[in-house]
């Protein structure tokens, strides 16, 4: 008989522990209905935790306990699956599946990487000039890419392939190059709502908890400039930091070059997709103008990609990357929804509030929030996954900072950036990880101290130049 991991005894702890919950008193304050999603909401962000299965597995399981046992408080079984299904038409989960799958275009096309090796034939003529080209390259794929992983499956393996290229024997070289991919991933991720997940996670919870109405043109309006400091000062740090011990590479513009030679002109379906990510941005930038939502956008892209056919009907079901977004999203914000609904999430935000109200209320307005997002930021050694961690945490925190007179605007772009520069903290912060960690440049103990680095550092370039500008926009 095979005995059970250490996960699948984590996962069966934590679900004999919200078993003896669900038994106990509501607590003074709370209705039934918000107790128990709270119970299960909880149980099912610490079991996606453990990664005893994969999330949307977890979250079908979930989903049905959540109906079955009427969780919300529903009072018919026709009601109790109304709920449990609430976000399945939710247009923002939509625009992250319809992105998903535009996304896998760049890597169908070859377009992504040959837009990084132009980027280093041209300026790749040292080390850390390398690194900020693949950054830009990072940054320019962003606005339509909302997955990190993907991003990252475009540009990693070039570096990867400049390391072992440039000085195979200088192993902080390739140490350099793909710390910098990981921490411009997150950067890129932090200017634009499309380019993670989360980011529309957050959005969503933006418009529930705090009244706030975020678009592709408010995000980057108030992120763009945080994010660029970022993709300045964060290679810098890192080549100071990592020290490689090749820092020029006049090969890298032949090694470019050399590559774009074997990839060929562009092609017809590159130039179409090329086309349709220009019209994208425009689209999502003054689309509002026209009458016209963010989503509406999206599937007009991915209808056009599909006429041109850049993709073709195979790619789109096919994407099981996309349709895993959909269960394990719907799911996950749709029971964050209905706590918000219930009142779960009032009750716990102003629990918090009333604490740091007690406990930092003499440090003043801005010092609280820059001391709460120090401590948000360190979460990410707790999740697994950054969208998790918005879902379960963003909307009690926000609650909270929105109650100790924090602008609204300052704590949902707060909560975005610091989710961002938090996902290198640890080799299971982001599914990213184990491809860079692969490539064997790095030990599991050399990530995270790097990893501590990137956050510590992102930490304090966001809340710098962040803060700074937003005071400016308010």
């Amino acid at each position: 008989m095979k005995r059970p991991t250490t996960p699948q005894l984590a996962a069966f702890c934590i679900v004999l522990l919200a078993a003896f919950c669900w038994s106990l008193p509501t607590p003074a304050g709370l209705a039934p209905a918000a107790y128990h999603t709270a119970i299960l909401f909880i149980a099912t962000i610490l079991v996606i935790v453990t990664n005893v299965a994969p999330t949307g597995y977890i979250a079908i399981v979930s989903l049905a306990l959540y109906a079955v046992l009427h969780a919300g408080g529903e009072t018919t079984p026709k009601a109790a699956i109304e709920g449990a299904l609430v976000d399945f038409n939710h247009p923002l989960i939509w625009l992250i599946v319809i992105a998903f799958m535009i996304a896998s275009a760049f890597a169908k096309t070859g377009l992504g990487k040959r837009i990084a090796l132009l980027l280093l034939s041209r300026f790749g003529q040292s080390t850390l000039r390398s690194a900020y080209c693949l950054a830009v390259a990072d940054f320019i794929l962003a606005p339509a890419t909302p997955s990190n992983t993907a991003r990252a499956a475009i540009v990693a393996p070039i570096a990867d392939s400049l390391a072992k290229t440039i000085n195979k024997e200088d192993r902080k070289l390739g140490q350099f190059l793909l710390s910098s991919v990981s921490a411009m991933n997150d950067a890129s991720a932090v200017a634009f709502s499309t380019g993670f997940a989360g980011n529309l996670a957050l959005v969503g919870i933006a418009a529930s908890v705090a009244g706030l109405a975020i678009g592709f043109r408010e995000w980057a309006l108030y992120l763009l400039p945080p994010a660029i400091g970022l993709l300045l000062i964060i290679p810098f740090v890192l080549y100071l930091v990592i020290r490689p011990e090749t820092r020029a590479t006049p090969d890298v513009p032949r090694f470019a070059r050399e590559e774009l030679t074997k990839m060929g002109p562009l092609s017809r379906h590159e130039k179409s997709l090329l086309g349709v990510f220009v019209g994208l941005v425009v689209l999502w930038v003054g689309g509002s103008n026209l009458g016209l939502d963010a989503t509406t956008v999206a599937f007009l892209g991915l209808a056009a990609l599909l006429l041109l056919g850049v993709l073709n009907w195979n790619d789109v079901k096919g994407n099981s990357a996309a349709f895993d977004t959909l269960i394990w999203f719907s799911v996950l914000m749709g029971m964050a929804d209905n706590l918000k609904q219930v009142g779960f999430t009032d009750w716990l935000g102003n629990a918090l509030s009333q604490f740091m109200h007690s406990t930092l209320g003499g440090f003043g307005t801005l010092p609280m929030l820059v001391v709460v997002m120090g401590i948000y930021l360190f979460t990410s050694y707790a999740f697994a996954s950054g969208t998790a961690k918005v879902v379960a945490l963003a909307p009690v925190i926000t609650g909270a900072l929105l109650a100790v007179g924090v602008p609204k605007e300052m704590a949902i772009f707060s909560i975005a950036a610091i989710t961002n520069v938090g996902c290198n903290l640890a080799t299971y912060s982001h599914a990213r990880i184990p491809l860079l960690l692969g490539m064997g440049y790095h030990t599991s103990g050399e990530w995270m101290r790097i990893g501590l680095v990137i956050a510590l550092a992102g930490f304090a370039v966001v809340m710098s130049i962040g803060l700074l500008w937003w005071q400016f926009l308010i």
